[in-house]
């Protein structure tokens, strides 16, 4: 065979070679798209939905939007069944009420703490705390009663549960906290040495979750749970779960198992609320509590009155993309950081 014969042949081979790769790696990325799309199918049918969790004059935003204004709700649910979760009237309470809100521009979010203890007005009831509209109507009446309150449209409503929280922390192989002094609480014989500590998914709800050892009982338990929040989140980075394809779906899996949207979201929705966070990242979120009054004793429960005055200020300034210099001037921010060794 003459040379020119001999390297036509290697070209020959090569070309083959070539195109038989070409056609593995277009195999392999038909697989994968598949795999994704299978997958995200997977996660949507997962999540549960809240119909009629929107109140009126809610939503403005597509389907796959991440939208501005979020109400987050955190409940109990053990020992509830899974029909019954989030059902008007049902035996759920709504433990944990956050609005997180998405400035436009994606630089920053903030994350509004409502305590659940706010003595107000509940559309069609009488006034109670707040977290009694969850009892009374489920999510939708709460995301009424918020958007009344705070005149903001309310565009997505999600809600965890307990349980689902902790299966999304073990998901990040649990989280580690750092304290300055020791925690005890005498109610219940929990404690949390000074320095680090690594908590589990069951340790976490436990932190997050305690109140009777705290003095300002449940407003130092919001700052708690602001401060856990963001070290959950500068976990998930630091930890690679965002590229990590099977701690991704570890996560995943566990989070759209354990969360409820409204009818207008699904996994699309919070897969695009997710890009936007990780964009912004744990240290430019951040997380404030409603000013609220004194506590006072109505029906024979201690109660927190409301602030009307500052918080219409506070919900004014958010309307008017000027709520990071409303908190600050007012110290509002929670800046208790447990991401980081004291």
């Amino acid at each position: 065979m003459g040379t020119w014969s001999r390297r036509a042949h290697a070209g020959g081979r090569l070309r083959r070679a070539l195109v038989r790769l070409g056609v593995g790696a277009a195999v392999l990325a038909v697989t994968a798209f598949g795999l994704a799309v299978w997958r995200a199918e997977s996660y949507d049918h997962r999540i549960q939905r809240l119909p009629g969790a929107l109140p009126p004059g809610g939503s403005r935003h597509a389907a796959d939007d991440p939208g501005r204004t979020w109400l987050l709700l955190g409940s109990d649910m053990r020992g509830v069944p899974t029909r019954e979760k989030w059902r008007p009237g049902g035996r759920a309470h709504a433990d944990t009420i956050m609005l997180l809100h998405l400035p436009d521009g994606g630089r920053r979010a903030y994350v509004i703490s409502i305590p659940r203890d706010l003595w107000i007005d509940i559309p069609g009831y009488r006034r109670a705390k707040i977290n009694a509209a969850f009892a009374h109507g489920g999510p939708g009446l709460l995301a009424r009663t918020v958007q009344q309150m705070s005149g903001i449209r309310i565009d997505h409503v999600a809600a965890v549960d307990f349980a689902g929280f902790a299966r999304m922390t073990d998901a990040l192989g649990g989280v580690d906290i750092y304290l300055d002094q020791p925690i005890y609480d005498p109610s219940n014989g929990w404690s949390w040495p000074a320095g680090r500590n690594h908590l589990d998914g069951a340790a976490a709800l436990r932190f997050v979750r305690e109140r009777k050892g705290l003095s300002g009982s449940d407003l130092d338990r919001v700052k708690r749970q602001h401060a856990f929040l963001k070290a959950m989140a500068a976990k998930a980075v630091d930890a690679g779960t965002l590229t990590n394809p099977l701690k991704l779906d570890a996560f995943l899996r566990a989070a759209s198992a354990s969360v409820a949207v409204d009818s207008r979201a699904g996994f699309g929705t919070l897969r695009s609320l997710a890009v936007r966070l990780a964009g912004i990242g744990p240290d430019r979120v951040t997380f404030a509590t409603l000013p609220t009054g004194p506590s006072a004793w109505f029906d024979g429960q201690n109660v927190l009155l409301p602030d009307p005055e500052r918080s219409a200020a506070l919900f004014e300034a958010l309307s008017a993309g000027r709520l990071g210099e409303f908190v600050r001037r007012h110290g509002l921010e929670t800046d208790l950081d447990l991401s980081r060794p004291s």
